[in-house]
C-alpha cells in the first residue's frame, strides 16, 4: 500500500498509523511525499498505475492490475475532513487482496481465540458482534467472501463463531462458510435445487450475445440471447447491469452440465437462495430488498487552469485521468530548482516577497479550483447513479414485458396445437378414420404434406413405420403433451430432421448407466430416444426402434423412465 502527502503537507491525509495497525502481517505500508521522490516512482510504473497528490493504493499480489489499473484502485483525498474515509478505503482494499491472496487468518496463535456470539447489526461493511461474554466484536466484509456485500452474509440476530483477534477485536468467520471451494458451492446447487426451480442469480458479466449469471460464489452459469429473449435485435447489454440480481429457471442441473433460462420464468416465485453462513439470511435477496450500492464513479474534469510562471503541483483528479503533468524542474538533491533572479533593480527581499505573494495566490487560485471541481464531481456522481437507477428499471420492466409477450405467444401455440387435434378443427364433426392406427396415420400424412415445402417433398419423404403394440395405448394415456406435438415430432423422426434439431436431444438407448452396451433386438434393431419437451419435470420422451429400412413406433413415456 502507497499512501502519499500531497505537496505543501508534512503528513497525508489518511491515517498511515491506523492502516499500518489495521493490516500488520499482511500489508506494506509505504508513505511516500509528493517530490521528486514520487516523480521518480511514477515514472518507473505502468500507465494510469501512479499514486500522488494525497492520494493513497493498494497494488495486490497478483499483477492483475499491470493491465487492468482498475484493479487496484485510487483512492482520492482532498483534505484532512477525508481522514476517515480514505483511511477505511485503503484498509478494506488491503485486507480484499490479502483474502484473495489467500492471506491470513489475521491473528497470530497467541492472539487467536475461537469465540462465539450474536450479530448486533450491520452498518455499512462492518457487523457488530456480542460475544458470549459479553464483549463486543467487529466482523468486516473483506474478510468474509469477496465480491458480497456484508448484509448478504450477515443478519441481526444470528448465531456466529469465529477466530477472534485479541489486538484488533475483530471476528474472522471465515473458517465457518459453508461453500469454501467452487466444487463444494457446485455440488450444494445440485443439492439445494432441481431441475424445472425458479432461482435467484446475480449477473457477473455481460456481452453483446451472453449474459454470465451467478447461483452461489464460485458457481456461474454463461446464459445465451437465445434462452433470454426471441428478440434478435436485444443486447444483452442493453438487458442486463452487472450487480443486479434477476430470476432464472434451471433447465439441467447435474454433476456434467449446469443450464439456466431466462425467458421461461412467467412471473413464478423464485425458490430462496442458500445462506453463506449457518442460520444466515437467503445470500441473494429479492431484488426489492436489495441494499443500494453506489455504482457511480467522478468523471473526469477539465484539468486547473496554469497560473503563469508557477507550474501547477499533480492533483488526484490528474491520474484519474490517466495524466502525467510533467514534474517542476528539480536540482541535483530533487529539490526544486532556484528561482530565476529578479531585476537587478530589485533587492533580493523584494524579490523574495513578490515570489511568495505569487506563490500564495496560485496556491488560494487552485485550491478555489479544487473545491469547484469536488462539488461539480459530486453532483456528477449523484446524476450518475440517479442515471444508472433509471437505466436499470427500464432493463426491469423490458424484461417483464418481453417474458409477458413469450408467454402470450406460448398461450397461443397451445391453443393452436389443441385446434389442431382430431376432432378439434373447425368445420369437423369428428375423426376421419373409425380405427385409431389409421386416424394416427393420416395426422402424419396430414402434418408431412402440411409442414415439408413441396420442393422438399421428393428429397424428405416419409419412411416406412410401424406402431408397436403399446405405442397407441401409451399416447391415448399419457398427459401433460399434445397429440399433435407427438405428431409432429414423429414427422421430423421420419423425415432424418430430428438428428439435425437440438431441442430433439436424439440418442440411443443403452442396456444401463454410462458406458454400457447399446441396447438392440435380435433382428438388429436399435432403440432410440427423442425430447417432446424440454425444461420442465418430467418431460415427456418417445422411444422408436430403428431398422436398417423401417422405423418401429415403441412407447411415449416421462423423462426418467428408460424402459424401450
Amino acid at each position: 500500500m502507497v499512501v502519499t502527502i500531497p505537496s505543501g503537507q508534512t503528513e497525508p491525509f489518511g491515517d498511515p498509523d491506523a492502516v499500518a495497525e489495521a493490516v500488520s502481517g499482511l500489508a506494506e505500508v509505504v508513505v511516500l511525499p509528493t517530490s521528486g521522490l514520487s516523480w521518480a516512482f511514477s515514472h518507473a510504473m505502468p500507465p494510469s498505475t501512479q499514486v500522488y497528490g494525497g492520494a493513497g493504493r493498494v497494488y495486490p499480489v497478483s499483477g492483475d492490475w499491470i493491465t487492468d489499473p482498475g484493479r487496484a484502485r485510487l483512492r482520492f483525498a482532498y483534505s484532512r475532513d477525508d481522514r476517515e474515509r480514505v483511511t477505511g478505503q485503503l484498509v478494506g482494499d488491503a485486507l480484499t487482496a490479502a483474502a484473495a491472496a489467500g492471506l491470513g487468518p489475521l491473528a497470530t496463535s497467541q492472539q487467536a481465540q475461537q469465540r462465539s456470539g450474536t450479530v448486533e447489526g450491520i452498518v455499512g461493511s462492518r457487523a457488530l458482534v456480542r460475544l458470549d461474554d459479553a464483549m463486543m466484536a467487529s466482523v468486516w466484509e473483506e474478510l468474509t467472501v469477496a465480491g458480497v456485500p456484508l448484509h448478504r452474509v450477515l443478519t441481526k440476530g444470528q448465531h456466529v463463531t469465529g477466530l477472534y483477534d485479541l489486538a484488533s477485536r475483530r471476528l474472522d468467520l471465515r473458517a465457518g462458510l459453508r461453500f469454501a471451494s467452487p466444487v463444494v458451492a457446485r455440488a450444494a446447487v445440485v443439492d439445494a435445487y432441481r431441475v424445472g426451480d425458479v432461482v435467484w442469480a446475480d449477473v457477473v458479466a455481460v456481452t453483446a450475445d451472453t449474459v454470465t449469471l451467478r447461483l452461489l460464489p464460485g458457481v456461474t452459469v454463461e446464459v445465451h440471447r437465445d434462452a433470454v429473449t426471441a428478440n434478435p435485435q436485444d443486447s444483452m447489454g442493453e438487458l442486463f447491469t452487472t450487480g443486479e440480481t434477476v430470476a432464472a429457471r434451471i433447465t439441467a442441473l447435474d454433476a456434467a452440465e449446469l443450464r439456466l433460462r431466462v425467458d421461461t420464468v412467467d412471473g413464478e416465485a423464485p425458490v430462496p437462495a442458500p445462506s453463506l453462513l449457518p442460520d444466515g439470511p437467503p445470500w441473494l435477496p429479492p431484488p426489492a430488498n436489495e441494499m443500494p450500492v453506489a455504482r457511480a464513479q467522478t468523471r473526469a474534469a477539465a484539468p486547473l487552469p496554469p497560473v503563469a510562471g508557477v507550474p501547477r503541483q499533480a492533483t488526484p483528479l490528474d491520474l484519474a485521468r490517466g495524466h502525467s503533468p510533467v514534474p517542476p524542474p528539480a536540482g541535483p538533491a530533487g529539490t526544486p530548482a532556484a528561482a530565476v533572479p529578479g531585476p537587478a533593480a530589485l533587492t533580493r527581499a523584494a524579490t523574495d516577497r513578490a515570489a511568495l505573494h505569487a506563490e500564495r495566490a496560485a496556491r488560494e487560485n487552485a485550491e478555489r479550483d479544487l473545491e469547484a471541481l469536488r462539488v461539480h464531481a459530486a453532483s456528477l456522481q449523484d446524476e450518475l447513479a440517479r442515471a444508472h437507477q433509471r437505466i436499470e428499471n427500464l432493463q426491469t420492466r423490458y424484461r417483464t414485458a418481453d417474458l409477458a409477450r413469450q408467454h402470450a405467444v406460448k398461450q397461443l401455440r397451445g391453443h393452436q396445437s389443441r385446434s389442431d387435434q382430431v376432432g378439434d378443427h373447425p368445420g369437423s364433426d369428428g375423426p376421419a378414420f373409425l380405427q385409431d392406427e389409421d386416424q394416427f396415420r393420416h395426422e402424419v400424412y396430414t402434418e408431412w404434406a402440411r409442414r415439408i415445402p413441396a420442393a422438399e417433398k421428393a428429397d424428405k419423404p416419409l419412411a416406412d413405420y410401424r406402431l408397436a403394440p403399446g405405442f397407441l395405448t401409451s399416447l391415448n394415456t399419457l398427459h401433460g403433451v399434445s397429440r399433435a406435438k407427438v405428431v409432429s415430432v414423429v414427422v421430423e423422426v421420419l423425415t432424418g430432421q430430428a438428428p439435425h434439431l437440438a431441442g430433439r436431444d436424439l440418442h440411443q438407448l443403452r442396456t444401463g448407466s454410462n458406458g454400457s452396451p447399446y441396447l438392440t433386438r435380435p433382428d438388429g434393431a436399435t432403440c432410440w430416444r427423442v425430447a417432446l419437451q424440454r425444461g420442465t419435470a418430467s418431460a415427456r420422451r418417445m422411444h422408436y426402434w430403428r431398422t436398417a429400412d423401417s422405423y418401429e413406433l415403441s412407447r411415449v413415456t416421462v423423462h426418467d423412465d428408460f424402459q424401450p
